[in-house]
């Protein structure tokens, strides 16, 4: 957990009806301190790293917040979150941003939060029901599946068979890129779906289970895959290389990571859907500041999204997104 400011905030509600408000005075005059909590989906994620990274930006940008990060070590743990939202709640923090687990199981503790009127901003992924929050700052995930489903409909030439290794259930970001995913190879009716509705579930062990059954059984027919997110990317390129497939299927992934990253080099990746995590971070905090600040705030921000493939990673604009934490 880290803390980025050096004094403790004199507890202060503010209210969340959209008008946010500014900081007062304490007793000597000196401004108050806000203290924001962001909590990620998971804390050992080259993805939540880099959002740590824009988030520190934030902190040191805005001295009137001070700013403390914490969330479950990996991505399966539902309920620790929940308890790390309720516990910000009792101690009395003035706003969080979450990026939740599961779209309906983080509607209860967000609720708790509003009830106690703490702002809350969703980032990264949201909630089957969005009301009441302040902002929701992310990708436009379903144009990035989107965006990988037609680049693999061009690799593949308009025809093949395909897998589609989903990521977890109630994740609304992975949902949303599967979704866009599926739309984009609807029209196509050469492209043959082998697969589509394997969860491989939240981290990347459950990926590389997942992906040994899926081409130990059609491992001989399959042309292209996509896999949503990291884990589940990261997981299926290490069996294609077991299984001796690596470069020979068309193989398209959703952000990055030191493993995807080499393999779009080596060409054994040939595609990736690249997310902002660092402008993530940052823009979760900066939108929360400006409604602390009584400033009007936008429902959405979009942090756009980039598609690398074998032929662009090296421009200096794609390399960034590869290795955002190392390249801000």
């Amino acid at each position: 957990m880290i803390r980025l400011a050096n004094f403790v905030a004199i507890i202060y509600c503010v209210a969340i009806c959209g008008c946010g408000a500014a900081p007062r005075a304490e007793s000597g005059g000196a401004a108050k301190k806000f203290r924001i909590a962001v909590i990620p989906k998971g804390t050992s994620h080259d993805f939540w790293n880099s959002v740590r990274a824009g988030v520190e930006q934030a902190a040191a940008e805005f001295p009137e917040l001070d700013v403390i990060w914490k969330g479950p070590l990996s991505e399966g743990n539902t309920a620790d979150q929940i308890k790390i939202v309720e516990d910000f709640v009792a101690d009395g923090y003035d706003g969080i941003c979450l990026a939740p687990l599961d779209a309906i199981a983080l509607r209860k503790p967000v609720d708790q939060c509003l009830r106690n009127k703490i702002p809350v901003v969703i980032f990264d992924s949201g909630l089957q029901d969005q009301s009441g929050i302040v902002s929701y700052v992310a990708t436009n995930n379903y144009r990035g599946g989107q965006r990988a489903g037609e680049h693999l409909v061009e690799l593949l030439g308009g025809k093949g068979r395909v897998i589609l290794m989903r990521y977890d259930l109630n994740s609304q970001s992975t949902e949303e890129r599967e979704r866009g995913f599926l739309d984009s190879l609807a029209p196509h009716k050469d492209i043959q779906l082998l697969s589509h509705d394997k969860y491989a579930g939240p981290d990347e062990s459950g990926a590389t289970l997942l992906a040994e059954n899926l081409l130990a059984n059609f491992g001989e027919q399959v042309d292209g895959i996509f896999c949503p997110n990291q884990s589940t990317a990261s997981g299926m390129l290490t069996v294609l290389e077991r299984f001796h497939l690596a470069g020979k299927v068309k193989f398209i992934g959703f952000d990055s990571g030191r493993n995807l990253a080499e393999g779009l080099a080596r060409g054994v990746v040939h595609a990736t859907v690249l997310q902002d995590p660092v402008k993530m971070g940052y823009d979760a905090v900066r939108v929360m500041y400006d409604h602390l600040q009584g400033k009007p705030v936008p429902k959405v921000v979009e942090t756009q999204e980039a598609l690398a493939t074998t032929e662009n990673h090296g421009d200096p604009k794609v390399h960034a997104l590869l290795y955002p934490a190392a390249a801000r």
